[in-house]
């Protein structure tokens, strides 16, 4: 006769993944939140996960912290986080520019990566745009000296408009090619970019550092 096998137990690191940050109105502790004192970086808009996780894999000293509204993307990956038992990872589903604004502080970020953020086409929705000039000011106040931003879009309006805004920076200046540890991580960093590079749709990328 065959025993029926023991369930699995779930990986420890799973109850530490996600957090919310309207349970506590004070700024972020990342030596709280993640038990250490390495630098952090935050993916917004992280979809199913690949450049977070993959990132995490390879930048164990890095803290990565993905934030991503979408409930059935965000659970695919948590769980994918969970399986892999990445304790370097932690996942927040919530509003970014709201965490940014209100959670972060001075030169805590050590990197921003934010790849194909919606752009809103229609022109009556155009506020919505994630890249504005009230979101840059609180990106460069959360980065240090040194710290970076990059992002990437296939939609060329968009890439257009957002390369003026951050060459307007006083405080940033663009990068001839996009950090090390991102190019390492080789093409199609997300889900989104191996949909649209086999669509046809030419890919903008972008990099800044705080100077």
């Amino acid at each position: 006769m065959t025993l029926p096998s023991e369930p699995r137990p779930a990986p420890a690191i799973a109850g530490d993944v996600e957090f919310r940050i309207r349970e506590n109105e004070e700024q972020a502790r990342w030596d709280r939140l993640f038990r250490n004192g390495k630098p952090v970086e935050i993916e917004i808009g992280c979809g199913k996960g690949r450049f977070l996780i993959n990132s995490a894999i390879v930048n164990p000293d890095i803290n990565y912290i993905g934030i991503e509204r979408a409930l059935r993307y965000f659970r695919m990956m948590k769980e994918r986080v969970v399986r892999r038992e990445l304790a370097n990872v932690r996942l927040l589903r919530d509003d970014a520019v709201y965490f940014v604004e209100r959670f972060i502080p001075d030169e805590a970020v050590s990197a921003y990566h934010v790849y194909f953020p919606d752009p809103w086409p229609k022109k009556r929705h155009r506020k919505r745009r994630l890249f504005n000039p009230g979101f840059l000011d609180e990106v460069v106040r959360t980065l240090p000296m040194g710290g970076t931003l990059d992002f990437a879009t296939d939609y060329v309006e968009y890439y257009e408009e957002i390369r003026v805004l951050l060459d307007m920076s006083d405080r940033l200046v663009r990068l001839a090619e996009i950090p090390e540890r991102v190019r390492e991580l080789g093409s199609d960093l997300t889900n989104f970019e191996t949909k649209y590079a086999a669509e046809g749709r030419a890919i903008h990328r972008g990099a800044y550092v705080k100077s």
